[in-house]
């Protein structure tokens, strides 16, 4: 990173941290808990990047994906979204 960025970079915090929101209405706990990561607004637009990594699963649960037919390894990686999604 330059110096250049650096110092960017910088004055765009000063700026942020000196920003006067009181004029803001305040969120309420009902909208709050609406709101999600912009990148998973509109998912038939998010494309994440894959990593290949090797994990060693119980044998039945590797059959239990495994039975509903082709695609384990997408329904696997659901079943772990939807669980990481629910623990933020």
């Amino acid at each position: 990173m330059t110096t250049t960025e650096k110092a960017r970079i910088a004055a765009e915090i000063k700026a942020f941290k000196n920003t006067d929101f009181s004029d803001c209405p305040e969120l309420t706990d009902e909208q709050l808990a609406q709101m999600k990561p912009s990148h998973y607004r509109n998912m038939a637009n998010y494309k994440p990047i894959k990593k290949t990594v090797n994990v060693r699963l119980d044998a039945d649960v590797i059959e239990w994906l495994q039975s509903a037919g082709k695609g384990y390894q997408t329904r696997m990686n659901s079943i772990l979204r939807e669980a990481m999604l629910h623990s933020v």
